[in-house]
């Protein structure tokens, strides 16, 4: 399972990468644009007539496609906690939006990656759940059992 799931995150991510870069005939510009204020752009949807359509896939967009990235813990240990898993995502997600500034295929603004952190948060809550419920049982197919609860049963 854990293949499994190595294999769709990572095709996943290329999926991602590709969107950002490349989709919606993305073509590289010498006009780049930094939007550095925090809350500016989620402020605009919000507040100006802005098309339902738009809203939902820079709001709405921007949370829940990052989700599957919260379930990193299941093929790396050490993003079973919070703080390493967000550690990890604000920076290589810093990364991406700088790239994008740089190379002029998109708008590097901070509101991105707050609302991708959000997303990835939502996404480690999610698998949290998921492993405390032990749905579909997930700690067995993952070996994402506690060691020591083992050893004291064996």
């Amino acid at each position: 399972m854990r293949r499994y799931f190595v294999v769709f995150i990572s095709l996943y991510t290329i999926f991602l990468l590709y969107m950002m870069f490349f989709a919606s005939g993305r073509e590289a510009s010498e006009i780049s644009y930094l939007q550095m204020r925090p809350f500016i752009t989620i402020e605009h949807f919000f507040t100006d007539d802005v098309d339902s359509e738009a809203f939902v896939v820079n709001i709405i967009g921007n949370v829940f496609v990052f989700s599957p990235f919260g379930w990193l813990g299941l093929c790396i240990r050490k993003f079973n906690s919070l703080v390493p898993i967000t550690a990890f995502f604000l920076i290589t997600i810093t990364i991406i939006e700088s790239i994008q500034y740089i190379s002029g295929r998109g708008v590097a603004d901070v509101d991105d990656v707050f609302l991708n952190t959000i997303g990835m948060c939502i996404g480690f809550l999610l698998f949290k759940y998921a492993t405390w419920k032990n749905i579909a049982n997930i700690r067995f197919h993952f070996e994402l059992f506690d060691e020591k609860k083992v050893l004291k049963t064996a």
